[in-house]
């Protein structure tokens, strides 16, 4: 049975934590997987849920961890389901050196929320990847569907702005050094490979605009 054919059977057991009303349920098979339907903040949750899926599906084709995600109609309502990550541990500031790895890709998808205020929205599986869960604070939108205005355009200022965002992020993302930004950008294909994720990103004002913030990260890191 798809994810599609089971959703009328999906059994909801508990809302997780966060401000999107995200909810963990279990299909007739078993496995369990996350219902995410977009903020409210804005007065479109469902552009909030469309973009959040489809800057998964970005970091996915950049090679960075993220659940298996895939939306479905909910009465009419898009939603967003992607796998449970069972296994996976919270992330602390120890994990700061492979966390790092990924910031790059993180600033230029302008994921302002991209640890969390609880250090929730990554976690670490068994193997010692990071995943990231939770994407909804990246491109245009902030984490509870806001739109960010002025906040999101062609110049990426996260390069900067995202080492010092409290509460976190200066612990784990501070001081980067000109070497390691660079070792981020390469592990995840550098420019031609941002430019080939684009293809899953459906909004064109959207894949315009992360098109003009590819160009600027090279011009500030490569």
């Amino acid at each position: 049975m798809t994810i599609h054919d089971a959703w009328a059977f999906l059994k909801e057991e508990v809302r997780l934590r966060g401000s999107t009303g995200a909810g963990l349920r279990t299909l007739p098979n078993g496995k369990r997987v996350v219902v995410k339907r977009g903020g409210f903040a804005g007065g479109n949750p469902a552009a909030h849920i469309n973009n959040e899926f489809d800057m998964n599906r970005y970091l996915n084709k950049l090679g960075l961890a993220v659940p298996n995600a895939e939306m479905v109609e909910e009465r009419g309502r898009p939603t967003m389901l992607t796998d449970f990550e069972e296994g996976a541990r919270n992330v602390s500031y120890d994990d700061k050196k492979r966390l790092r790895e990924d910031f790059v890709p993180q600033a230029l998808i302008g994921n302002w929320d991209a640890l969390g205020a609880d250090m929730d929205n990554v976690l670490m599986r068994p193997d010692g990847t990071p995943t990231y869960v939770d994407v909804g604070g990246a491109g245009p939108y902030r984490a509870q569907g806001a739109p960010k205005g002025q906040g999101w355009g062609s110049e990426v200022s996260e390069l900067q702005s995202m080492q010092y965002k409290p509460p976190h992020t200066e612990e784990v993302y501070g001081q980067m050094t000109p070497e390691e930004m660079g070792q981020s950008y390469d592990k995840h294909g550098g420019s031609d490979a941002m430019n080939a994720a684009l293809s899953v990103l459906r909004n064109n004002q959207t894949r315009d605009i992360m098109q003009q913030r590819i160009g600027d990260v090279a011009r500030q890191v490569a």
